[in-house]
């Protein structure tokens, strides 16, 4: 069986709704208040099946829907093409990615890599979810290696418009691609790559939860639907995949003293003025030994001592090309507290908006702000077998949930 395949999906029907009232964003990128917003904003907004009061409503919620034609699957197996336009500190970006089916691979085969620590409280309600419902409402980010972005190449004339849609200044629009010749060129192209896990650790896990789940039911057997997940796939070598770090907010008591013995480990501390946030990435020269502080009242730029940056290399090369693990190497050991244990007691936020740190720190927490990082990087890492910090990037922007839905309900796959 390939490693990739197109399907057909259940769509939103126009017909019946609005797109722009029913899609939302990733179910973990949002607040409680944000996701009341977004499920009073349509009773058919797809927060009610993603996040919903039970798993048995979203299966009730589900059937009801696809009788109303609410949803429906009009589509032949085709790939579906994402693109997102958006602007970020004054520069227009045109991302794109492929949805299709990915088959379903353990991590120890070393086909599709994750980069991040898996939590077993997430992967129990998602597995719940699909148990329950038989869908999977939102696509896994992953990316691959096409330095040449060559399947990007003739797609003009090959792609039908199905929907664009307008959120947060950004224009989201999805394509279906049904050419039997560029869908063998996308899935021969990718048989053999390997897959990078961006966004989406938990539902990649739960995924091959299910699939053991299912075979339990139902038996090996490569041509149901449960062997492969849904997944938004993108180049890591597009420059217009941007990958950001999560900055720190720390509520600290004793910042003065931690202040204090941070002075131990710089080679540069000083005091600097912060007019722009967009204009904070001029200060960082090293990416991997620099980042900046923010308090109510101050900003410091900080740069960390050649020796203590060779000690963290020596014992690990690949990660300590990441700032935040050799930050976190040097704040737990002033602090004698690992960052989870700040979670654990609600004394530290992660934001991916500079402006937002600098604002909350004005109130008297204390943030610190990172460069960004090359996508490369996460690859390494991956391809290492190591797993980054804990809440370490942020692709931006997010892809939008329920713009297509996939069924794994134990169907043999049309392709």
């Amino acid at each position: 069986m390939p490693q990739i395949l197109p399907f057909s999906a259940w769509r939103y029907n126009p017909d019946k709704i609005s797109i722009e009232d029913v899609i939302a964003p990733p179910y973990d990128v949002v607040s409680e208040k944000e996701i009341k917003y977004f499920k009073e904003k349509s009773p058919y907004n797809i927060f009610h099946l993603e996040l919903p009061e039970s798993y048995e409503k979203a299966k009730e919620l589900l059937h009801s829907w696809i009788k109303e034609e609410i949803l429906v699957k009009k589509d032949s197996p085709a790939i579906y093409l994402y693109e997102l336009q958006f602007s970020y500190q004054g520069k227009t970006y045109l991302r794109k990615g492929f949805i299709n089916l990915v088959k379903l691979s353990p991590f120890e085969e070393g086909k599709v890599l994750p980069h991040e620590k898996v939590y077993p409280k997430v992967t129990e309600d998602r597995f719940e979810l699909f148990k329950t419902t038989g869908f999977q409402f939102s696509q896994i980010f992953a990316l691959y290696e096409d330095p040449e972005l060559y399947l990007f190449e003739g797609l003009e004339n090959k792609k039908e418009l199905l929907y664009e849609v307008s959120f947060n200044k950004e224009k989201h629009s999805l394509f279906k691609i049904t050419d039997k010749n560029i869908i063998k060129k996308i899935s021969d192209f990718l048989k053999n790559k390997k897959i990078y896990i961006a966004d989406g650790h938990h539902r990649y896990t739960t995924g091959l939860k299910y699939k053991e789940y299912m075979e339990s039911l139902y038996g090996k057997d490569e041509l149901k639907d449960y062997n492969y997940i849904a997944m938004y796939l993108c180049p890591i070598e597009d420059k217009n995949l941007l990958m950001l770090p999560t900055h720190r907010l720390y509520y600290l008591e004793n910042f003065e003293e931690i202040l204090r013995k941070l002075k131990n480990f710089a080679s540069e501390l000083k005091e600097i003025e912060i007019k722009k946030p967009f204009e904070l990435e001029n200060f960082f020269k090293n990416s991997s030994c620099e980042w900046i502080i923010v308090t109510q009242e101050k900003a410091y730029f900080f740069r960390l001592k050649p020796e203590v940056f060779e000690k963290i290399k020596e014992k690990e090369p690949v990660l300590s090309e990441i700032t935040l693990y050799n930050f976190l190497q040097v704040f737990e050991d002033i602090t004698e507290e690992k960052e989870e244990a700040f979670k654990e007691k609600g004394k530290v936020e992660f934001l991916s908006e500079a402006e937002l740190v600098i604002d909350k720190a004005k109130k008297g927490a204390t943030g610190i702000i990172f460069p960004r990082l090359s996508p490369l990087v996460l690859k390494k890492v991956a391809q290492a077998q190591k797993r980054m910090p804990h809440k370490c990037t942020y692709f931006y922007p997010k892809i939008l949930t329920g713009m297509v839905l996939n069924e794994i309900s134990g169907k043999t796959l049309q392709f």
